[in-house]
């Protein structure tokens, strides 16, 4: 018996499907709509973005009118030198890598701490993109008479353009341009950090709120001292990524892990598969309810500690010598369908629970919390890659995917009676699956090609200790599925 007769599904009608995991259905579809430029009209004491919604791309091309102006007045290039405006750009990629002693967001070369090293090669990866952007965006319009104040943002010049941005070629308030042209990228790649996809977002923006998107800065302020003082959380990089697309969705107790808005769905990253991520999201073109603007997805559970925790089901003991290799499962039921479904809540406030529902080819459907899926996979353990596979140590009990999905009980699954406990399966999404069913203390991802000695060093050094072997391979922050 399920929960599945609580699920409101979507309708049929142009249902997206994630990429990877064999396509979860994912809502209906939507079309963006395209803004045009996000240059605003050119004003000679005043500068923001054109009020709309923009994909990153367009973002910064909004942003280009201030550099095209800083070009124009620094005049023609000397015979046999590098562009003025490639200096510039010079100048923002160093803004933007986090090695440089221009660098906006330092970091060490070898980050030991897993989210912040996610968060290191993000920044990399979003600033070279973002630079590559700004190279192509030139010949648009732009006011040669702009002269604007910029607040100074200790962003620093590389060597070779303090002399151009305060030498002979230069004017006064060519400084203040330039400094507001480098504080808006950095805001954008900051900005972006949240998002595995940051390229296919789509920002709406309100060009009377501010300059630009200098209105983010307290959100970016908050999430920057969580990176630089303490380990990033999934609260942290969520509540970002609501006060760029989805400021107003309510508060709970949790912050919860998804949303849907008026352009879009932000889910975890870990649902499309492939080399997951620790903490990213995934922007999807989709909207789970059509009726509802704004929609956030909160956990079943708050605390995962508190929740109710129910016994797992009886397996089978097998020696260790029975172990060596991955236990078939020939006779095992495959899905045939996924789908993520709302909840119904009974309340008129915009937050619901998300399910993954599947569906098996011997007519069994299950539930599974969407949230505890992500909960459970970040704090999941990898068994250690590289080590030669031998006997175990120690006997296991052995269970069905099938059955530890279909547990009767609400709540995580544990045992009292301590052991290792061994769930293989061969599909991916009944991996992630599983790990949303289990109390996600000490669980164990090992892949199918690895032994089950492999796990012993891995994870937490007590019983009870849950390995799902299988559905996954090493790579990425946290397995590849």
């Amino acid at each position: 018996m399920t929960n599945a007769t609580m699920i409101k599904p979507v309708t049929e009608s142009a249902i997206y499907r994630l990429a990877g995991l064999g396509g979860i259905l994912a809502g209906q579809t939507i079309a963006p709509k395209p803004e045009g430029s996000a240059r605003d009209k050119p004003q000679p004491r005043a500068w923001t973005v054109h009020s709309g919604v923009y994909t990153p791309r367009e973002v910064v091309e909004g942003f280009a009118s201030l550099l095209d102006t800083v070009v124009y007045r620094l005049g023609e290039d000397p015979p046999n030198t590098r562009p003025a405006r490639a200096l510039l750009l010079d100048n923002v990629a160093s803004n933007l890598a986090t090695h440089t002693r221009e660098s906006t967001l330092p970091f060490q070369n070898d980050v030991p701490d897993l989210s912040r090293r996610e968060m290191k090669e993000q920044a990399d990866r979003i600033g070279k993109t973002l630079v590559k952007w700004a190279r192509e965006a030139s010949n648009g319009p732009f006011d040669p008479e702009l002269d604007i104040r910029s607040p100074c943002e200790n962003h620093l010049l590389i060597p070779v353009n303090v002399d151009l941005m305060f030498g002979r070629r230069s004017q006064p308030h060519l400084m203040q341009l330039f400094n507001e042209y480098m504080h808006q990228m950095v805001l954008l790649r900051d900005t972006l950090l949240p998002f595995r996809n940051f390229d296919e977002i789509l920002i709406p923006i309100d060009g009377k709120a501010a300059r630009g998107i200098r209105h983010l800065e307290p959100s970016r302020a908050q999430f920057l001292t969580t990176l630089v003082t303490k380990s990033v959380t999934q609260v942290s990089v969520l509540a970002y990524a609501k006060a760029l697309l989805a400021p107003d969705l309510p508060r709970t107790d949790t912050g919860g892990y998804g949303f849907q808005y008026e352009h879009g769905t932000i889910l975890p990253a870990v649902l499309s598969g492939g080399d997951t991520h620790f903490h990213l999201l995934e922007y999807v073109p989709t909207q789970l309810d059509p009726s509802q603007k704004n929609i956030l997805f909160d956990y079943e559970f708050s605390d995962y500690y508190t929740a109710p925790r129910p016994e797992i089901a009886p397996g089978s003991e097998m020696q260790a010598d029975d172990l060596l290799n991955f236990p078939s499962e020939s006779t095992s039921p495959v899905v045939q369908q996924a789908r993520l479904s709302l909840v119904p809540s009974t309340n008129s406030t915009p937050v619901h629970q998300l399910k993954l529902r599947l569906e098996f080819n011997n007519g069994k459907c299950v539930s599974v919390d969407v949230g505890q899926i992500a909960r459970g996979h970040r704090y999941a353990y990898q068994a250690l890659a590289g080590k030669k596979a031998g006997l175990p140590a120690q006997p296991a009990v052995v269970h069905s995917a099938l059955d530890i999905l279909l547990h009767p009980e609400r709540g995580l699954i544990t045992t009292n009676r301590g052991g290792v406990h061994v769930i293989p399966t061969v599909e991916p999404i009944v991996a992630l699956a599983t790990l949303g069913k289990l109390y996600p203390e000490n669980v164990v991802l090992l892949p199918e090609n690895g032994g089950l000695s492999q796990t012993e060093k891995a994870g937490k050094g007590f019983e009870p200790k849950f390995v799902i072997w299988g559905g996954m391979k090493h790579g990425g922050f946290k397995g590849h599925f």
